[in-house]
């Protein structure tokens, strides 16, 4: 009775419990591997406990994205919302990619979790792939098609297409890059990633320097 007594916890705390349980579990294993029973083994909440807050593995997987995908918009949002010139949209730029690039340090393994739930589950999909990913295309193609009528971008860029080759050649590499449990790159490893997706989007939108 006491063991249970120290166990309780009030909903948000253990709300909060489950999902960095969750976050911990996908940093050292694949989501392919993932249970509820794996999970709550890590918070001392029972079994039965975790339908009080999530409907199933991929809810949860849906709800650690809520907290990242916010944080990806905002870190690109200097360079999205910015004004039309070179130097200063080239600098923004590479500012972005780099915080962005850091998230994916941070968090890839959870991100790839979510990735690859949004292949089997459609609610996973539409948040990520049809929310997330689709809503950082339309405001990448908004950012390039004010750049190329200001002039500051090549003319013949396509801005949907372009963005949308951009965003997602960039999700797929950065997840193979550091969303992988079981092996993260060295700090040399990650500055070349890094500089690889600066030298791709910089060229692409802006040219040689």
């Amino acid at each position: 009775m006491s063991g249970e007594r120290r166990r309780r916890r009030r909903p948000e705390e253990a709300e909060r419990a489950i999902l960095a349980a969750a976050r911990a579990f996908l940093e050292e294993r694949p989501f392919r591997e993932m249970t509820v029973e794996g999970v709550m083994v890590r918070t001392g909440l029972s079994r039965p406990a975790f339908y009080a807050y999530f409907r199933d593995r991929y809810d949860l997987v849906t709800r650690l994205l809520e907290g990242v995908g916010g944080l990806l918009f905002a870190l690109d949002w200097r360079w999205l919302s910015g004004g039309a010139d070179g130097g200063e949209a080239r600098e923004v730029l590479v500012e972005a990619l780099r915080a962005g690039s850091q998230t994916f340090v941070e968090y890839g393994p959870v991100l790839r979790a979510i990735a690859d739930a949004a292949g089997y589950d459609a609610r996973v999909e539409e948040v990520y792939r049809y929310g997330l990913i689709e809503r950082l295309v339309a405001a990448v193609g908004t950012r390039i098609s004010r750049d190329v009528e200001a002039g500051i971008s090549p003319g013949e860029l396509d801005p949907e297409e372009t963005a949308r080759a951009l965003v997602l050649m960039t999700e797929r590499y950065l997840l193979d890059a550091f969303g992988r449990p079981e092996r993260r790159p060295s700090r040399r490893e990650s500055a070349a990633v890094f500089g690889t997706i600066e030298e791709i989007w910089v060229r692409t939108l802006y040219g040689r320097e």
